[in-house]
């Protein structure tokens, strides 16, 4: 790669960070009256009668689309493949923001098979087959988001990642999740934890998202800071699979993990009801409660068909990341090296073999 296209994928990919900070799709997925739905759902369910939530959110801001568009104009995707991925994950942002947008629960499903693949007869058979795996009572959550914060914060300073924070918020759908773009950790405000799921949300979050996140930035190209090409899957395949590498990982969690493509599968043809239902006879009503309100992530009337297939990539990622790294082990420093995919191997082998690629910095053993 010549010195001059390295120098523009770099500034491309600063002036794409800048524009994606205030593209935050989770603000406008998940729900404002979230607490209210529950309960009527659960007093619903408790009496044997069908109850189907009906989402509020937050509007997105007028105008949001127009800098992605004036950016979009700017680019050349035939003059090389690292400048086409910039050009494809903008068209991806536009569509997946204006899904968030409309809340069209077919542009939702639609777009989300796209991108991440329709949960396949077979991945659905295995989820099934991992619900068999007995779990012990979960233990009580009782540590709290300001808590977890805290324990978020000296894991940071530990690595020496300053430049990072820890944010206690209520405008997301997970429990926790990174935001690379904004070098930040977000804990949603009213959630409560165990301490062994501290212990897996340290490597997960920080020892996998943040990690690869800040790793892909120290490269010389800096574009490995971002998930191009279908990303995801490898992402939090590998999240899981260091979960269960480092022994922070129980049958509690992985049953979750399977129940997510069970409850992606089911919501394509059946209503939220139907699905909670199917779901909370394998765990807790609560944890059915997140689990298919994930599935219907965006929805404002849940008794539509449909789904937001994302958290498939838990189960499935694991499966392929494991599968690879058993057959080729010398890969994982590459898969550390930056938000990248399995697909992305051999273009990141070039980037080594023209001494564009430096070894990974971070890695979660730092953590242990």
């Amino acid at each position: 790669m010549e010195q001059s296209t390295l120098q523009r994928l770099n500034d491309l990919g600063d002036a794409l960070q800048a524009l994606y900070v205030p593209i935050q799709i989770t603000r406008y997925t998940s729900p404002l009256n979230r607490a209210e739905e529950k309960q009527r759902l659960f007093v619903a369910h408790a009496a044997g009668n069908e109850y189907n939530p009906q989402y509020t959110y937050e509007p997105t801001p007028t105008g949001w689309d127009q800098p992605l568009h004036s950016f979009l104009a700017t680019l050349r995707p035939e003059a090389n493949d690292w400048e086409a991925a910039i050009h494809n994950d903008v068209l991806r942002t536009l569509v997946s923001m204006q899904a968030a947008e409309t809340h069209d629960p077919a542009l939702i499903t639609r777009e989300t098979i796209r991108g991440y693949g329709e949960p396949s007869p077979e991945l659905v058979c295995a989820a099934r087959e991992a619900l068999v795996i007995s779990s012990a009572q979960p233990d009580e959550r009782t540590i709290p988001a300001q808590e977890v914060a805290d324990h978020m914060r000296n894991a940071l300073a530990k690595a020496g990642l300053t430049d990072w924070g820890v944010v206690i918020t209520s405008a997301m759908q997970a429990r926790m999740s990174v935001r690379a773009v904004e070098k930040q950790v977000k804990i949603h405000n009213d959630q409560f934890f165990t301490d062994a799921e501290v212990k897996r949300l340290l490597v997960h979050e920080i020892g996998t998202h943040v990690f690869r996140a800040v790793n892909g930035e120290l490269e010389p190209l800096r574009l490995l800071r971002f998930g191009f090409d279908n990303y995801l899957l490898t992402e939090e395949g590998l999240a899981t699979y260091h979960e269960t590498r480092f022994g922070v990982q129980n049958n509690e969690d992985q049953r979750r993990y399977a129940l997510r493509v069970l409850a992606a599968h089911l919501s394509l043809l059946n209503s939220f009801y139907e699905v909670f239902c199917a779901v909370v006879e394998h765990t807790t009503t609560e944890e059915a409660l997140e689990i298919v309100t994930r599935a219907k992530r965006g929805f404002t009337d849940t008794r539509v068909h449909g789904a937001h297939v994302k958290d498939k990539v838990y189960f499935e990622g694991y499966q392929k990341v494991s599968a690879h790294l058993r057959c080729h082990a010398e890969d994982y420093p590459l898969l550390m090296c930056g938000k990248v995919s399995l697909e992305m191997i051999p273009s990141l082998e070039q980037l080594r073999k023209d001494g564009l690629l430096v070894e990974a910095k971070y890695l979660p053993e730092m953590l242990m």
